[in-house]
């Protein structure tokens, strides 16, 4: 099978693109067929991935969570084998699916081409994502751990984001539509997940599976700051669902808007802002999995 890398020369403050030579090097011990394109931006990861469905069949991210992001955007639909090189500040997508980090384990992922069909969520009918999708406190922590000049990574970022964040944050309203019923709820924020993990290994929505058709919904309602210090460790676990502010269920789809205009994040990137419908698209692309 034929791969295109599809490398993100910005992931990791420029790690891959300094791994090329390394992957290059693995892909020929274990004697993969590829070629390698350079992104310049998320418009041209999926511009170049949908150029290239005819020519290709395993289309490999050698980036994080953005770039995965932005070419199951492009896979979407197909038969076309998503697969990962992890190479993000976060990497929770390839967490989510237990696949491997080190790079021989990668290569003999994708030259034994074990494929898993995955559920995708889908935003508003036009943005596809992997794994969570947030907004409220979470987007403003997003803003924050994106943008953040410090010399961190993964949960560590975004811990110091969700800190930082609480210093001046309040709850909001956010009104939510599901199942024929209509909701007010004062929250600080509200995720909806189509695998379990973000921020680096937060397990927000720790039931959530990408084989299951459904998206699993977890709100984390007003809480004093003393409480939400001494709950948030939990998250890492996912054990947060037992604390009498959180609200966890399951839908196929749910509208959500509030009173403030918060962005919406998904798999870490921007997408739109509020209002936001969330529908899950049931086996919608093929991952390469660990053998």
């Amino acid at each position: 099978m034929r791969n295109l890398i599809i490398l993100n020369p910005s992931s990791f403050k420029g790690k891959a693109l300094e791994v090329r030579s390394d992957v290059e090097s693995a892909f020929k011990k274990h004697g993969l067929e590829y070629e390698i394109h350079i992104s310049k931006s998320s418009e041209d990861i999926i511009s170049t991935v949908k150029t290239s469905l005819d020519i290709f069949s395993n289309f490999i991210s050698l980036g994080g969570d953005g770039t995965l992001h932005y070419m199951a955007n492009a896979l979407a639909g197909t038969e076309k084998n998503l697969g990962c090189i992890p190479m993000g500040s976060g990497n929770d997508i390839a967490k989510n699916l237990d696949l491997p980090f080190e790079l021989d384990g990668c290569c003999l992922a994708i030259k034994n081409c074990r494929v898993k069909r995955i559920d995708l969520g889908l935003i508003n009918g036009s943005y596809y994502y992997l794994g969570v999708s947030g907004a409220g406190f979470d987007s403003v922590v997003t803003e924050l751990a994106n943008n953040t000049k410090f010399p961190i990574k993964g949960a560590v970022k975004y811990t110091y984001a969700v800190y930082r964040t609480l210093v001046t944050y309040r709850s909001k309203k956010f009104f939510i539509k599901f199942n024929d019923k209509e909701r007010t709820i004062d929250a600080m924020f509200l995720v909806a997940g189509n695998m379990a993990m973000y921020g680096g290994g937060m397990k927000i929505a720790p039931k959530a599976d990408p084989t299951d058709g459904i998206l699993d919904i977890c709100i984390i309602k007003r809480m004093n700051k003393v409480h939400f210090i001494k709950a948030f460790p939990k998250v890492f676990q996912g054990q947060h669902l037992s604390d009498p502010f959180v609200e966890y269920f399951k839908v196929n789809s749910i509208e959500i808007d509030s009173e403030y205009n918060f962005s919406v994040f998904a798999d870490g990137e921007y997408i739109c802002k509020l209002p936001a419908r969330y529908e899950v698209v049931p086996k919608a692309l093929n991952f390469i999995v660990a053998p």
